[in-house]
């Protein structure tokens, strides 16, 4: 042993002390973060400062203790790439491909949110999320919301190769994803006690490690993220991220999202954000029970390292390759939607000016006579006749009372597909 072996020790720990009281003083001193300075931000600094001298004094740790056949993940990559180039090159508009994006976002909370059994529907996220209605549910609301702040700050530090993912960095993301929900649920803190991994039915699907092993885990796991994910290629990486977090659930609650949402930046930092118009969540949200079998798979009963990866791996790549997949045809069909759009206003059934919010309603898969106004700057009343004329030419279904009204795709637009699930 080094004669400066316990001096490191000591300060490894003085200095994860530090961090751990300032991740502490901001849940529970709210003036201990700017008011002006978003979280991503404040938590910027607190890595540069902090953890940006920790990295050297880091212990090895035992590795992520894996088995991975490359070999049968060639295919798989493969098609991948080549829908990353495609979407690398698309020919989309700009507004369309915001609406496209804004879309993805809305379908990435509301599915990593059901996964976990929220009961929330992808309108009701939308409204919750952009402020039109909040009369919800407490805790549906709230996992929502804690969900949408957790990705957020993912989608904020992904740009910033400063900050690297490892502990502290998870514990922060699981902290926002149960903020404000349950104290019970110790927000960013390792569970001390047994856990199991469930579908949203409570059906088990594994058991996982004891409480007294988690730390150790975790920080090994740490270690094995912030060096790299032992330099596998981006899918690979996030897959085995997102497996063995989910395998070792150091948390009480909110473990899957906390996957998810680090898997996502795994994506996203290393060139697999698809132009931000996939939601890999609602994908795997809509095959959960294939999804939850790939874990499975990998895992089998319990937790007992070197696991198989392989099958999950698989499934998680080919999942991102059919999330594209659904975009793309999605995209074609938009190529339809506007030659009849165009056909119906050379034909005099409907005034030109209603084009853009018809095309927005057919990506959302819903309009609201708000989200009219804003895209097309016309008053409430002009809108009001607008879609009164989009009605009757058979593009919308108008739904709900006056103060709720929400226009649905009306039978010529919605027999032009995929449309929108929502």
């Amino acid at each position: 042993m080094s004669r400066y072996q316990p001096l490191v020790v000591t300060l490894v720990c003085a200095i994860q002390f530090r961090i751990s009281l300032q991740l502490l003083l901001a849940q529970t001193c709210p003036f201990a973060i700017p008011r002006r300075s978003p979280m991503g931000a404040w938590y910027k600094r607190l890595v540069c400062t902090i953890t940006g001298t920790i990295h050297l004094f880091v212990p090895e740790g035992i590795p992520v203790n894996y088995r991975l056949k490359t070999t049968q993940l060639r295919r798989a990559l493969a098609s991948l790439e080549q829908r990353r180039q495609i979407f690398d090159n698309l020919p989309l508009d700009p507004q369309h491909a915001e609406w496209f994006r804004q879309r993805a976002w809305i379908r990435t909370i509301h599915g990593t949110t059901r996964i976990e059994g929220n009961s929330l529907n992808a309108l009701e996220v939308e409204d919750l999320v952009t402020g039109a209605q909040s009369r919800f549910p407490r805790k549906e609301a709230l996992e929502v919301l804690g969900t949408t702040k957790a990705l957020s700050f993912v989608d904020e530090v992904a740009d910033d190769k400063r900050i690297k993912a490892d502990e502290p960095l998870l514990r922060h993301i699981h902290k926002l994803v149960l903020d404000d929900i349950d104290p019970m649920l110790t927000p960013g803190e390792y569970r001390k006690g047994p856990n199991t991994v469930a579908d949203a039915q409570g059906n088990v699907i594994f058991t996982t490690p004891p409480s007294g092993d988690v730390p150790n885990l975790m920080r090994e796991f740490g270690v094995w993220l912030r060096k790299g994910a032992d330099g596998h290629p981006a899918p690979i990486a996030a897959a085995l991220a997102h497996l063995e977090l989910v395998a070792i659930h150091p948390f009480y609650d909110g473990n899957g999202r906390t996957a998810r949402a680090l898997a996502r930046l795994f994506l996203l930092r290393l060139g697999y954000a698809l132009g931000g118009l996939v939601s890999l969540d609602a994908y795997l949200d809509q095959d959960r029970r294939t999804y939850f079998q790939a874990i499975k798979d990998s895992n089998r009963a319990k937790y007992s390292p070197p696991y198989d990866a392989t099958p999950f791996v698989r499934y998680f790549i080919e999942s991102i390759t059919g999330a594209a997949d659904y975009v793309l045809s999605r995209t074609k069909g938009l190529t339809m939607v506007l030659a009849v759009l165009r056909r119906d206003v050379i034909d005099g059934r409907l005034p030109g000016r209603v084009q853009d919010g018809l095309v927005y309603a057919w990506i959302n898969g819903s309009l609201r006579p708000a989200d009219y106004v804003r895209i097309t700057g016309r008053t409430k009343q002009s809108a009001s006749r607008d879609l009164a004329a989009a009605v009757a030419a058979g593009h919308l279904l108008a739904t709900g009372t006056t103060r709720s009204r929400r226009y649905r795709l009306g039978p010529r637009l919605a027999k032009i597909g995929p449309v929108a699930v929502i």
